[in-house]
């Protein structure tokens, strides 16, 4: 994958994000969904090396967790979130 596209990430990234994704999943016991995560990897891998993934795709992948939402009123107002 890191061959055949020009991605601004390095191979220990991609094995980083590959043991992350691993470890998000380690507490689900069941077999019906595990046996799912493990087609939709395999999927996801498919689409990645017959290029049917953009580039844009796969960078989503390496994406930080995304920020909590502020809890209290002063980060509300500097973060203008008065929706709640």
């Amino acid at each position: 994958m890191l061959f055949d596209r020009h991605l601004p990430v390095t191979k220990e990234e991609c094995q980083k994000k590959l043991r992350e994704e691993f470890l998000k999943n380690k507490h689900i016991t069941d077999v019906r969904v595990i046996d799912m995560l493990v087609i939709k990897g395999q999927l996801l891998l498919q689409e990645i090396v017959t290029k049917w993934a953009q580039d844009c795709h796969i960078m989503s992948l390496f994406k930080d967790t995304v920020e909590p939402k502020p809890n209290d009123f002063l980060s509300k107002f500097v973060n203008n979130n008065d929706s709640q």
